[in-house]
């Protein structure tokens, strides 16, 4: 495997042109849409007042959510919690340690910023998931998720179309993919609440 310098010199010693995964994914980002937003209502929860938008996964046909908060500019950081997989079980058992950030966390970050977003993907939950998750014991809570690049691709479009390009995660710092395919910039992260005070 080859290094960008090498290729590039390869490239113009032999009149070929380069493109790179961002490129890549940029360009598809742009063309291939995953997602459709299909409705959108204004919601009050315990937390204040969202926006929530349903969108429709153009593969699967599968529905994922999104709240988000004020008025969402390209130019201004958003404050943004990608919520996956989503559960019945993140609205009942809210203190159940199944996610760094429970949903209702979120919420409560996102009503103390100017602007933020939380997306809510969704994946199919049998009976034997939700059993499986009740049964977990506290020494198995928050396995490491195996990365999936369509549901993240997924996520990503879902905030493009909501209007973000610079996002804070809340969530604890962590190595992930370059998101500068989707036009999206992680200008950092909020590992607790008490940073947003």
């Amino acid at each position: 495997m080859a290094r960008l310098p090498d290729i590039i010199l390869f490239a113009l010693e032999n009149g070929l042109k380069i493109g790179t995964i961002a490129d890549l994914i940029h360009y598809l980002s742009h063309h291939e849409t995953l997602v459709e937003r299909t409705f959108s209502k204004p919601v009050t929860s315990t937390h204040g007042e969202f926006m929530l938008y349903a969108y429709t996964d153009q593969t699967t046909g599968e529905v994922h959510l999104a709240l988000s908060k004020g008025i969402i500019s390209p130019e201004r950081e958003v404050l943004v919690r990608v919520h996956e997989p989503l559960s019945v079980l993140d609205f009942l058992d809210v203190t159940s340690g199944r996610h760094r950030f429970s949903l209702d966390l979120a919420q409560k970050a996102l009503a103390s910023a100017e602007t933020g977003v939380i997306v809510m993907l969704r994946r199919s939950e049998s009976g034997q998931d939700i059993l499986a998750a009740l049964m977990e014991t506290v020494a198995v809570k928050n396995p490491a998720a195996k990365w999936d690049s369509r549901i993240y691709g997924i996520g990503a479009q879902i905030l493009r179309d909501l209007g973000v390009r610079k996002m804070k995660l809340l969530s604890s710092p962590r190595r992930m993919p370059s998101m500068t395919g989707f036009d999206l910039e992680i200008t950092g992260y909020v590992a607790n609440l008490d940073e947003l005070a």
